[in-house]
């Protein structure tokens, strides 16, 4: 009885601590499209991002995409100018795609587009308050996979981190960290140990 009790007491300890993010998992578009006009054949994703108190809140989720496809991810609501929101594409090799006006003071209705998809896999995409700020609103974000060289994604948004720019060569920092690692003092007994 006293181990149902702890694990009971630990599983409501977990939910009452859960972080306020609201996610829907994976969403593919099966469609890569041909069409043209701005956004057309992109998936309608309606979703609400929650904060928690004084904490701010986000809406998370993976979208689809292959190499060398447009990807488009435009935040059509709310509308503007509040509250201002953002999006942040994260490609699977760690390239950031961050926007949070559309148009600056004119349009501040966050769009993400990527020319030129460089990994077949899941981009993960946060919605949240462009800084941070606790904010609940509901969203409506257009998702949709493009052939290359569509409209949809000229004048692409360029990455604010590349995957380059953080990524290390771990033989020549793992080789680095055992040239300048002192070497373990020897035990009794064994060569080079004192006596």
């Amino acid at each position: 009885m006293r181990i149902v009790r702890h694990c009971v007491a630990v599983a409501l300890g977990i939910v009452l601590v859960a972080p306020a993010v609201a996610s829907a998992q994976n969403i593919f578009d099966d469609t890569v499209s041909t069409c043209t006009g701005a956004n057309c054949s992109s998936l309608r994703i309606p979703a609400t991002v929650f904060a928690f108190g004084p904490s701010a809140g986000q809406w998370i989720t993976s979208a689809f995409a292959a190499p060398g496809e447009c990807v488009r991810f435009d935040l059509i609501s709310p509308p503007h100018p509040a509250p201002d929101m953002e999006i942040v594409v994260v490609a699977p090799d760690g390239t950031v795609f961050r926007n949070d006006d559309r148009n600056g003071a004119l349009d501040r209705r966050p769009l993400v587009k990527i020319a030129s998809a460089g990994q077949n896999g899941w981009y993960t995409v946060r919605v949240g308050q462009f800084a941070g700020t606790p904010t609940e609103t509901n969203i409506v974000l257009l998702y949709g996979r493009y052939s290359a060289g569509n409209p949809n994604c000229a004048t692409p948004t360029p990455p604010s981190l590349a995957a380059a720019a953080f990524s290390l060569d771990a033989d020549a920092d793992d080789a680095g960290k055992d040239a300048d690692a002192p070497a373990p003092p020897a035990r009794p007994g064994q060569p080079g140990a004192g006596r």
